[in-house]
């Protein structure tokens, strides 16, 4: 089975501009090639797929702000590290106190709900692999089974406070049954 595929060649020169691939010479398929095995099983195709570091920059952007709204109310939040498939979502400093908190900036082209699906699947994996990294991180708070995952979803146009911060329903329901229990009760 043959498959043929067309790339818009400014595309692909933009892709290898990114990479720093200016240098690589020959026919289009052979910088096509270059670009490939560049960025085969890193991060940097979907950025540039997405149309370059824009989205990247955004959502960094927006998760600074989260940050840093969150500790002018008295947190002491800080940026999480990127983990990849053991990611803990976007905001340290809260674990201790039963949370885990991402931030999802909104962008151009992308429907709300596929936003929000894909930013709630990922704090279900936060919540899956917590169990795994509890022990190493010192984690003393409350149990694992305890905490609760929240994505901050960006409302466009709105102050940092008007955002949405968003958790599946039987998380919410937690937090109605320990507030009934006063919080710190068994």
């Amino acid at each position: 089975m043959k498959v043929t595929i067309q790339i818009d060649s400014r595309l692909i020169d933009d892709a290898a501009a990114a990479l720093d691939l200016e240098g690589v010479a020959g026919t289009p398929g052979a910088v096509v090639a270059a670009v490939l095995r560049q960025v085969a099983g890193t991060r940097k195709l979907s950025a540039i797929a997405e149309g370059g570091r824009a989205p990247k920059r955004a959502g960094r952007e927006f998760e600074r702000a989260m940050i840093d709204y969150a500790n002018s109310r008295g947190r002491q939040w800080d940026y999480g590290p990127l983990r990849g498939a053991r990611d803990l979502l976007d905001v340290t400093g809260c674990l201790p106190a039963g949370w885990l908190v991402g931030a999802k900036s909104t962008q151009r082209g992308v429907p709300a709900a596929r936003k929000l699906s894909d930013a709630m699947d990922q704090a279900a994996r936060a919540l899956e692999y917590l169990p795994q990294v509890a022990g190493k991180m010192g984690f003393s708070g409350p149990a694992v089974a305890d905490v609760i995952p929240w994505q901050v979803i960006q409302r466009p146009g709105a102050p940092m406070g008007r955002n949405y911060a968003v958790t599946e329903y039987d998380h919410m329901l937690k937090i109605c049954d320990l507030r009934e229990r006063g919080w710190n009760s068994p």
